[in-house]
């Protein structure tokens, strides 16, 4: 009896070793994935020569499914590009309180003639009731005042211009 449960168990360990030999290797080769194709697409950009030197994209064989793949019908394609030289559509509407607060900026030394940079200051004065609220520092009040310096469109000291943004933004955004 002794060696009978010895045999049966060197057969169950061998058929045990066979299967989990045999699910291994089903694991690691491409013996059984249910596919006609090896391809696998391609997740990094095409070389340079292929599709960005001549504005089209490359060639493909057609065997990957629309719309369903990367490179179907429905992916995206690079394009051409174009240079914007002014921003489109129209400039967002001046409140009155933009406008008092333009104005007392003005009166006290800082006028600013350009709408963009009008808009980043009346977002600096807005960013700073947020600040008020939040208990924080703003942190756009000195940029901007730093970018106006910088861009010579005052000969204050960002110090003392971002002291006058906060007051005219306090008396006429906050509250």
């Amino acid at each position: 009896m002794h060696t009978h449960k010895t045999v049966a168990g060197k057969i169950s360990l061998a058929a045990v070793s066979v299967l989990f030999a045999a699910s291994v290797a089903a694991c690691g080769g491409d013996s059984t994935v249910d596919n006609d194709s090896t391809e696998v697409p391609s997740v990094t950009a095409a070389p340079e020569s292929d599709a960005t030197s001549t504005g089209t994209p490359p060639e493909t064989d057609g065997s990957a499914d629309s719309g369903s793949a990367p490179g179907g019908e429905n992916a995206p394609q690079d394009g051409s590009v174009e240079e914007v030289e002014e921003p489109g559509g129209e400039p967002a509407p001046r409140t009155e309180q933009d406008d008092a607060f333009l104005a007392q900026l003005k009166d006290n030394g800082i006028e600013v003639e350009d709408r963009d940079i009008e808009d980043q200051v009346i977002a600096s004065g807005r960013e700073q009731c947020l600040a008020n609220e939040e208990g924080r520092d703003s942190f756009a009040v000195p940029m901007i005042a730093g970018q106006l310096q910088a861009l010579e469109l005052t000969d204050m000291d960002p110090e003392e211009s971002g002291h006058i943004i906060r007051e005219a933004a306090e008396t006429h955004y906050c509250g």
